[in-house]
């Protein structure tokens, strides 16, 4: 890979591997290190591209499989992104996307996953089961468990405001 397209894809891709890595991981610590072993497979064995499309997708692939890895890791402490932590790392446009993600970021292991790569990477129903190794339906299925939860949580979360 010239060195050129790599640093076009590294600018192009990196804070939506980081997101999704922090949304699986919960700790900017473990995502920044994943990135850093994304890119690196991206420099030393990146397969020949069709398009940035392809790029995009294979990179998105690559940033899952980094991430279960971790999560099976025995030896993996488990850490949470405060939305003290949340407010430092980013920039929300409003209060209300802060609560979003606070809340995104508060679902369940696999309904955390499955919304952020439907709704931030648009990645469809079946895209998705296959990248995770389960049914359609079971994405569906947690596509609507999240969605209830979300519901939920920003309810209570404007009850309490």
């Amino acid at each position: 890979m010239e060195q050129t397209d790599f640093r076009t894809a590294l600018e192009r891709n990196s804070q939506r591997l980081f997101l999704l890595s922090l949304s699986f991981v919960k700790s900017h610590a473990d995502a920044e290190d994943i990135l850093q072993d994304v890119f690196l497979k991206l420099w030393t064995c990146a397969p020949a591209f069709e398009d940035e499309t392809h790029m995009d997708k294979w990179l998105t692939r690559v940033c899952v499989n980094a991430c279960r890895n971790l999560l099976r890791s025995l030896f993996r402490k488990r850490c949470t992104v405060s939305s003290e932590e949340a407010d430092t790392l980013y920039t929300f446009d409003s209060v209300q996307d802060r609560d979003l993600f606070c809340a995104v970021m508060a679902l369940p292991e696999r309904e955390r996953t499955v919304v952020h790569l439907f709704y931030y990477e648009d990645l469809p129903i079946k895209e998705i089961a296959e990248m995770l190794h389960v049914g359609e339906s079971a994405v569906k299925t947690a596509l609507h468990r999240a969605r209830n939860h979300l519901k939920d949580y920003l309810k209570e979360d404007g009850d309490h405001a």
